[in-house]
């Protein structure tokens, strides 16, 4: 139950940020946001500071790493790493148990457990062998980020 609500933490936290990963703009966003919910300039959020960030406050229990009952920056931004290394360890293990032949890559007919992958099995599949690498779906999904497109292959 925590790690998923931790993995969607980090989506929720992601997704308000429009953050691919920790990139220069997102960044600034999330620092922008979490200095106007600072009412008292103190470099942490309390509960109530916390409502200006509503993801923050669903999930403050989780990201507050040191039970001091407040969230820095530092905490929210260690919280996103440790649920993005999460989702991709999950990741792995999905790819790997959809991989039946276990040559490490999915043919379409594997690749059924990602229904992102299978839309777009033709355009991930960047050497045209006729299955896609954990490495080619991360290229394409890195590729299709960066260019603001939201159907890049998650799951």
């Amino acid at each position: 139950m925590t790690k998923s609500l931790t993995i969607a933490t980090c989506i929720a936290l992601t997704a308000a940020l429009s953050s691919a990963a920790f990139s220069a703009e997102p960044a600034k966003k999330l620092q922008q946001a979490f200095k106007t919910a600072d009412k008292d300039n103190d470099g942490s959020l309390d509960r109530e500071e916390a409502k200006a960030l509503p993801r923050v406050a669903k999930n403050f229990d989780q990201i507050d790493a040191d039970k001091s009952g407040t969230v820095t920056l530092d905490e929210i931004y260690a919280s996103m790493k440790k649920v993005a290394q999460s989702m991709r360890e999950e990741q792995q293990a999905k790819f790997q148990a959809a991989d039946k032949d276990k040559d490490g890559t999915l043919d379409r007919n594997e690749a059924k457990v990602f229904p992102r992958v299978v839309r777009n099995f033709d355009q991930i599949d960047a050497d045209k062998d006729g299955t896609v690498s954990q490495d080619e779906i991360r290229t394409y999904a890195r590729a299709h980020r960066a260019d603001g497109k939201s159907d890049g292959p998650k799951n």
